[in-house]
């Protein structure tokens, strides 16, 4: 008796429907990476009388260190946007596209609630891991040296709010 499988092959622009809602939160954390940054650099040069630029080069810092801070740092700079888009960015995208298979949120007040819910998860970053990392690497935890909590805290509701775009997000891929 001879079994035959026959592999399942899309149209060169057809997107794979279960992996559509990862992929919508991927983008939408990408986007919301983006939106999240561009609010804590104004709270920097607004508030906290810093360098715009400044709250990039400290996730810098977690390659450069001290060396990253006195004064403007290119390499800081642009570490800093890669770590911030394919870390936590990245990560933070890639579950919320796992919970938004679970839970479809098909509305903006339904993804902004799913996205809130992941960006207060997401403090996980500030408290556990950026201190393991950065005490591991330098010996000090620059990050939450320089980034007051409370704005920490701001830019991860920001970064969650950011997810309410996710069902546009979708919307779009799924037009294509």
């Amino acid at each position: 008796m001879e079994t035959t499988i026959k592999s399942a092959t899309l149209p060169k622009n057809q997107i794979d429907t279960d992996s559509r809602p990862l992929l919508s939160g991927i983008i939408t954390g990408q986007i919301a990476g983006l939106i999240m940054a561009v609010v804590v650099m104004l709270v920097f040069a607004l508030f906290l009388g810093k360098s715009p630029l400044y709250p990039v080069q400290v996730i810098g810092s977690m390659l450069f260190g001290e060396t990253a801070l006195p004064d403007f740092h290119l390499g800081a700079l642009l570490a800093g946007l890669v770590l911030h888009q394919a870390g936590p960015s990245l990560l933070w995208g890639v579950i919320y596209g796992i919970l938004a298979k679970k839970f479809s949120p098909q509305t903006t007040s339904s993804a902004l609630l799913l996205g809130l819910a992941v960006g207060v998860i997401s403090m996980v970053g500030p408290y556990v891991l950026i201190p393991t990392l950065m005490n591991a690497l330098h010996g000090v935890d620059i990050w939450n040296r320089e980034v007051p909590m409370l704005w920490d805290w701001a830019a991860h509701i920001v970064f969650g709010a950011s997810f309410a775009l996710y069902p546009k997000v979708a919307q779009k891929l799924n037009a294509q």
